[in-house]
């Protein structure tokens, strides 16, 4: 599916995430969309800041959708040894 006239990046990626119902890397979103592979990450990362997208162990989903996905594991930071 070709980008839409008239669309922002931003807004296709979110809707594109909607219709799927499903967890989806940025790769399935460039082969859905037709969108550049970084752009697609920028406005996933735009998207996560306003709250709109969850990023899960399987890929990125809507917000809505996102009780049934398990959310991603976050990195844990080390600490420095005190001397």
């Amino acid at each position: 599916m070709p980008a839409k006239k008239g669309k922002t990046a931003k807004e296709i990626v979110l809707e594109t995430l909607k219709k799927a119902k499903k967890p989806m890397t940025p790769k399935e979103i460039q082969k859905a969309t037709g969108l550049n592979y970084n752009t697609i990450r920028g406005r996933l990362q735009d998207l996560k800041k306003a709250g709109l997208v969850v990023r899960t162990d399987e890929g990125w989903v809507a917000k809505e959708f996102a009780k049934v996905a398990k959310p991603a594991k976050k990195a844990r930071k080390r600490r420095k040894k005190k001397k």
